[in-house]
């Protein structure tokens, strides 16, 4: 069973303000790394996952916080590991007939809101 907690976010100005720039530097933190790692992987050198996510967070933790910097690292990984086991699953001719393209994970846009839709 999972539990589901819907919170409504009253801010005043300052403090959205504030919120905008902690999702956009999310977004900007998700797509650097996922810039970096997309590289690695069409110059076929192998994604370094640990060494960008060290070198990454290093960037990014004085200017979100390294809670939030750690948070959206993982997802990042998560999505990473996701892709590479798909391309392991096609290999062995084992994916599932429902998949048709195998694509590494992409860039958060502004025009979806990023991490934060509410803006």
């Amino acid at each position: 069973m999972k539990r589901t907690s819907v919170v409504r976010l009253i801010v005043d100005k300052s403090s959205e303000e504030k919120l905008k720039l902690l999702c956009n530097l999310s977004s900007k933190l998700w797509n650097e790394v996922n810039y970096a790692r997309r590289r690695m992987f069409f110059e076929k050198k192998g994604v370094d996952l640990k060494a960008t996510y060290k070198e990454f967070y290093e960037k990014y933790k004085t200017l979100i916080g390294s809670a939030t910097a750690q948070q959206v690292l993982n997802k990042n990984d998560e999505a990473w590991r996701s892709f590479f086991k798909m391309l392991k699953l096609k290999k062995e001719d084992k994916l599932p007939p429902f998949i048709t393209k195998i694509n590494p994970p992409g860039y958060k846009k502004k025009t979806t809101g990023g991490f934060c839709g509410l803006f």
